[in-house]
């Protein structure tokens, strides 16, 4: 089987409610998702999906753009889409990091190899370990009373916990927000917080010591993505397990994290991590370490989830309290193909398809309500 042509879609899809993250990515309104198309000379088509954010990856939607064209695609013509270690060295032998780009590759690579075998992409990772994970939501900044309607909300939807974004210039305001949240929701609903690199080491400890009581699964990322000692001064300071998001995005930062004793949980994103293959890497390394993963989104559209999913359903260390963030479509105004049917809200699940491949349709008629360029290399 060999690669015949590769076609790139940029979209921008605008967010329902404007989410308020920390003061380090101020207000996200619209996903800008890059789709990649992979045709293959034996009428099996694969399809990936990457989520440039620039204040989080250093990557734009034009960025990624330019990758795929000029590097990545022409590079990989001619290649073998199932022989996934062969993609991945092709790809890292014609440009360096670049991990969001690489993503949707990776994906449509791994959507036509489980295609070609009939297989869902979690049997060609080892196989199911589950057929359903738990759903959790996210809220943005608000006050401590819009909040706590916010997350109770979601409770009433039948998700099975939430995330609190703080990181705010004011700690104390955010520490009063995850008090009203808990006060709100009562003692038996999980909650996490994440302050997404908004504080530095000091501020982290007060705000997690003040909201002690509010008894948080865990604490994510309240540091610089490259502040490992700090992030490990902070976890020796607080009261609940730390997460790493930011920080970790390769084997190389998980061990990095892991050697200074920085965090419990890493934040698994797919395409942050460059893909299918180097996520479940990630993964594996952090059962070998005692790390627990936490599957999160940025703001993703359903082919991503679809690749997240699959590789959730195959670890055996994931945080089991809350649930995952398995819900990004329906942040969005439009999802952009079929992933929905797979999100059981009301039963707060999302449940592991067997179809082959990523187990997703892509939607034309969506993709060209949010497209802003597609551009083909064959």
């Amino acid at each position: 089987m060999k690669i015949i042509s590769l076609t790139a879609e940029q979209l921008a899809v605008p967010l329902i409610t404007p989410y308020h993250l920390s003061r380090e990515y101020g207000v996200f309104r619209t996903a800008t998702p890059v789709l990649v198309t992979m045709e293959t000379d034996e009428g099996v088509t694969g399809y990936g999906e990457c989520d440039p954010w620039p204040l989080f990856t250093g990557d734009s939607a034009d960025s990624v753009m330019t990758v795929l064209l000029k590097h990545l695609f022409p590079m990989l013509l001619g290649a073998d889409p199932t022989n996934i270690n062969e993609i991945h060295r092709l790809m890292d032998a014609v440009i360096r990091n670049q991990h969001i780009a690489k993503s949707a590759i990776d994906m449509a690579a791994y959507d036509v190899f489980g295609k070609k075998t009939g297989l869902h992409v979690s049997a060609l990772l080892g196989g199911k370990r589950r057929d359903a994970m738990r759903c959790m939501w996210s809220i943005g900044g608000s006050t401590p009373a819009e909040s706590a309607a916010d997350v109770l909300r979601a409770k009433e939807a039948g998700y099975f916990g939430c995330m609190i974004k703080v990181g705010g210039a004011d700690w104390k305001r955010d520490a009063e927000r995850t008090l009203a949240v808990r006060d709100a929701v009562g003692p038996d609903f999980p909650l996490i917080a994440d302050a997404n690199q908004g504080w530095d080491v000091n501020t982290a400890i007060r705000y997690a010591n003040a909201v002690k009581d509010a008894d948080l699964v865990f604490f994510e990322q309240p540091l610089q993505s490259w502040d490992a000692e700090g992030m490990a001064k902070v976890r020796r300071s607080i009261p609940m397990p730390l997460s790493a998001d930011e920080g970790v995005v390769t084997v190389v930062d998980a061990k990095r994290l892991i050697a200074a004793d920085a965090a419990d949980v890493f934040s698994i994103k797919v395409t942050k991590m460059g893909g299918i293959r180097p996520a479940k890497q990630i993964c594996e390394y952090a059962e070998a370490h005692g790390i627990r993963v936490f599957f999160n989104s940025m703001i993703e559209e359903g082919i991503t989830e679809a690749a997240s999913i699959a590789i959730a359903a195959t670890v055996t260390n994931p945080v089991e309290e809350i649930g995952h963030a398995f819900f990004s479509p329906l942040r969005l105004h439009g999802d952009i193909c079929d992933y929905y049917k797979y999100i059981h809200v009301s039963e707060g699940e999302t449940w592991i398809p067997d179809k082959p491949g990523l187990g997703v349709v892509p939607d034309p008629e969506a993709i060209g309500k949010y497209l802003v360029r597609r551009e083909t290399v064959r």
